[in-house]
């Protein structure tokens, strides 16, 4: 039989353990309640020769914008902008002033499927598109990084189109912190599949701050980060393809979620849905996570020969 005294102490670690519960439930709530769902509608207007795979691109943009802006509200800034053109054959310098108003949420990821109404007037594709997922106030906790698609490995080579089997690099630098970084790549048939790190990619590796790393260089690979020679990053299509580059860092270690191996591309691919849930966990959970996205338009290689020729 207990003491009064064992029993007090009984009771005291009791009421401890259920302090230490509530606090853990409190927690995940107020991660939880970080983001919303949102939801928006946007109409896009593209010109004649615009395809329509890339005005539903950017009507899904649109749509994304729109509904952060209906849930967060904007920034209005003003910028400065400097232009020159040639005018009988002398360069004139001009400064144009524009406003323009900053979202300032973040979009988390898409639950469901984007709804699109698509057609076309005087040529030129309309498309309108409805969108829900979640998304969040910006929280500016995780560090600045700049990220860029690259057609040659200099960091000055800025692109976002592509031809078929055209190899592409990517550019990542992080001024203010080491961060270790995730870069998949979406394609337009839901698919994600997960560029970096590799296999060989030391668990514990980061990208070292200050420094200028471009990914997928196959003569020059990155032994810090485990890429071996062959390691490069290209895309096939016999047709326009817009496909979405994601690159997603922390200053915190990450876990890369479960991805099932593609034994015919080697690569560790996984679902758009599930991809965006894996993001929503991890954001919840690491408020300086951060993600960036890059649109890329990939078009057939005129000079090659496809199957069907």
């Amino acid at each position: 039989m207990e003491n009064k005294e064992t029993q007090t102490i009984s009771k005291r670690m009791l009421a401890l353990t259920t302090a230490i519960i509530i606090m853990a439930v409190q927690a995940v709530q107020a991660i939880a309640a970080d983001d919303k769902a949102v939801s928006g509608t946007y109409t896009y207007y593209g010109h004649p020769g615009m395809s329509m795979v890339e005005a539903k691109e950017k009507a899904l943009e649109g749509a994304q914008n729109e509904a952060l802006r209906n849930e967060f509200g904007t920034l209005v800034s003003q910028d400065i902008v400097q232009t020159n053109e040639i005018v009988n054959d002398k360069e004139k310098m001009a400064f144009l002033s524009s406003t323009q108003s900053t979202v300032r949420g973040e979009w988390i990821a898409t639950t469901g499927t984007p709804q699109y109404e698509e057609r076309f007037e005087n040529g030129a594709p309309v498309v309108t598109c409805k969108v829900s997922g979640r998304g969040r106030k910006l929280s500016n906790k995780a560090p600045e990084i700049t990220v860029n698609a690259l057609s040659a490995p200099d960091k000055r080579a800025v692109s976002s189109e592509f031809k078929d089997s055209e190899d592409i690099f990517v550019y990542i630098k992080s001024p203010e912190r080491d961060v270790f970084v995730m870069v998949c790549l979406e394609d337009e048939d839901g698919m994600v599949y997960k560029m970096f790190p590799f296999e060989s990619t030391p668990a514990q590796a980061t990208l070292t701050k200050g420094y200028d790393y471009i990914l997928f260089d196959k003569n020059r690979p990155s032994k810090q980060l485990g890429e071996m020679p062959g390691d490069g990053l290209y895309i096939t299509t016999d047709k326009l393809a817009l496909n979405r580059l994601y690159v997603v860092y922390s200053p915190n270690y990450f876990r890369k979620g479960a991805w099932n191996y593609l034994q015919e591309a080697g690569l560790d691919t996984m679902s758009t849905r599930d991809f965006n849930k894996l993001m929503i966990e991890l954001r919840r959970a690491d408020e300086e996570m951060g993600m960036k996205v890059i649109n890329l338009s990939v078009s057939p290689n005129t000079d090659r020969k496809y199957e069907y020729d």
